[in-house]
């Protein structure tokens, strides 16, 4: 019993630092992400610093949240339920923004012209694909603006890729 709870609390601090550091890091599962939480939750003591044992402590309390029939393991059922709550207040706050950014007539609902970027966004969104300005984008140009585009994810706030040594 001693030694499953020891090996319970090894896994869940290398869970919860391995998740914030992911988080730290602006990456998820498939590219960049928000990060989900606010400094001052890692802050636990409130000085205006984040220890190592901050960050575990964080880490074991999201496992613990994520740990909801409290047996000390996550099941694949409790994970998913614990990533679709993250990814609903992301969603939350992302439309929470996007209401009061878009809804020009203040009436708590977005139509097809609130939404419609202008025609300048519009130009240059187009352009990114249409790279021979020949008015339309074909298919070698779609897949290269998508790879660009997963490229781009794929780097870091200064340009070099995750993980990647600088020289």
């Amino acid at each position: 019993m001693k030694r499953a709870l020891i090996i319970s609390g090894v896994v869940a601090a290398a869970v919860g630092v391995t998740a914030i550091s992911v988080q730290a890091k602006g990456m998820g599962p498939r590219g960049p992400m928000p990060m989900p939480m606010e400094f001052s939750e890692l802050d636990l003591d409130g000085d205006g610093q984040v220890t190592r044992e901050e960050m575990q402590a964080q880490g074991e309390k999201r496992f613990s949240d994520a740990d909801t029939n409290g047996d000390g393991f996550l099941s694949q059922d409790e994970m998913k339920a614990q990533m679709l709550k993250q990814m609903e207040a992301r969603f939350d706050k992302f439309g929470a923004r996007m209401m009061e950014r878009k809804d020009t007539d203040g009436d708590g609902q977005l139509s097809l012209e609130e939404m419609r970027p202008n025609e300048k966004r519009q130009d240059k969104m187009f352009g990114r694909f249409d790279t021979d300005g020949d008015g339309v984008i074909s298919e070698a140009e779609f897949n290269a603006a998508k790879e660009k585009m997963a490229e781009h994810r794929g780097k870091g706030k200064w340009g070099k890729r995750q993980g990647q040594a600088e020289n």
